[in-house]
């Protein structure tokens, strides 16, 4: 067993570095754990997470999810996501030619230069790979409570990516310490989630000047409204600037810039 601030961890691929300083017994709220090959623990109060294929499992109960969440979990979903949807998405609900390097590009300039980033509701990993292809040494900590998507993430996983990890886990309790990542990015998944309990562990995992970047659905208007409101159904949530810009200034996140493309928008938060 170990109690060093990082260990190597197994994987498919390679040892990669699990941040056991960073991290948060969702337990007690200890951080600071402890790891073995099969899993992480708490030396507090001995609470223990599994290690499972290279993955660590903070959920243990069946969890209940929203019939939007619910598609995440289908093995064909993980198997499709990227192969025939994702790459081309915002071409088409922008209007425009929006190419995977023109988002990359823009999420870059969003983002800044962060050394340790938490990627929310990562599904297969779009956006850490973005962030991981630029700066390869970059901590990653790829978050998402869909097994199956997590399995296919780890298995684009590359060797040269020492810091790169997954988590099966909620957004409304992150199993990370206060003020302990420099960003975390959500692309594509903030729809899914609730608002206001996804932003307050956000602002509370991001160090001060710490960036928030998602990309989302935002609320449409005319008779597109009618069309979200059936969608809604399925626990889907859209949110106007304003919406955003509310939310996050109850949690000490202050919107920083926020651009549209159609019915996408693409936010920075900066944490006061």
């Amino acid at each position: 067993m170990s109690s060093d601030p990082s260990v190597p961890m197994p994987n498919s691929v390679s040892a990669v570095t699990l941040p056991l300083a960073l991290l948060r017994c969702l337990a007690c709220g200890q951080v600071g754990l402890a790891a073995t090959s099969e899993r992480v623990y708490c030396p507090a109060c001995g609470e223990v997470y599994p290690l499972q294929n290279g993955i660590v499992r903070w959920i243990r109960d069946p969890q209940a999810l929203t019939p939007a969440q619910s598609i995440a979990q289908s093995p064909l979903f993980a198997w499709g996501y990227e192969r025939l949807w994702r790459p081309w998405a915002l071409s088409l609900l922008s209007g425009e030619d929006f190419p995977p390097h023109r988002e990359s590009q823009l999420l870059w300039e969003f983002l800044g230069s962060p050394t340790t980033v938490l990627d929310l509701g990562t599904g297969c990993g779009y956006w850490s790979r973005m962030v991981l292809s630029h700066a390869p040494q970059t901590t990653v900590l790829g978050l998402d409570n869909s097994w199956v998507v997590l399995q296919e993430a780890q298995r684009q996983q590359q060797p040269y990516w020492p810091h790169y990890v997954l988590f099966y886990a909620q957004a409304e309790a992150i199993p990370l310490g206060n003020a302990t990542v420099d960003a975390v990015i959500s692309g594509a998944s903030l729809n899914e989630l609730p608002l206001a309990a996804t932003l307050a562990e956000v602002s509370r995992i991001l160090k001060p000047g710490g960036v928030f970047v998602s990309l989302h659905s935002r609320t449409w208007e005319g008779l597109a409204q009618g069309i979200q409101k059936l969608l809604s159904q399925t626990g889907l949530q859209f949110f106007s600037e304003m919406d955003l810009r509310q939310a996050g200034s109850q949690v000490g996140l202050r919107m920083q810039r926020y651009l549209t493309f159609a019915a996408v928008a693409m936010t920075q938060m900066v944490k006061d």
